[in-house]
């Protein structure tokens, strides 16, 4: 009887203890890379915002130089930068599944 007792004590206890500590979620995965393209700022973020959409992401969203979107487990971003010589294209996809932020990144640069 008493060894139950003490038992349902530091269960308790230790559901009261541990209750407070913030959940451990791990940080998304975040792949990215770049090359330079002998195009314009525009043209890049055409030939982006057609990648993507050929991949089935949504929520296509152009801002400024950069082109972003969503699937259910990842989120691509293009940023298309103008250099003197040529123009700088950067992809970055970002999940909580590293396999499927990888294999995103590697389509969109062959799409690209």
């Amino acid at each position: 009887m008493m060894t139950a007792r003490i038992g349902s004590a530091i269960a308790i206890g230790a559901s009261i203890a541990f209750s407070g500590l913030p959940a451990r979620a791990q940080s998304p995965g975040l792949y990215y890379a770049w090359r330079s393209i002998n195009d314009d700022v525009m043209v890049c973020l055409d030939r982006s915002t057609a990648a993507l959409s050929s991949q089935g992401v949504g929520n296509i969203q152009v801002e400024g130089n950069s082109v972003a979107g969503t699937t259910d487990e990842a989120t691509a971003v293009f940023v298309c930068l103008d250099n003197a010589d040529a123009t700088t294209v950067m992809i970055m996809v970002s999940s909580n599944d590293d396999d499927i932020a990888f294999d995103l990144r590697e389509t969109l640069k062959t799409v690209f």
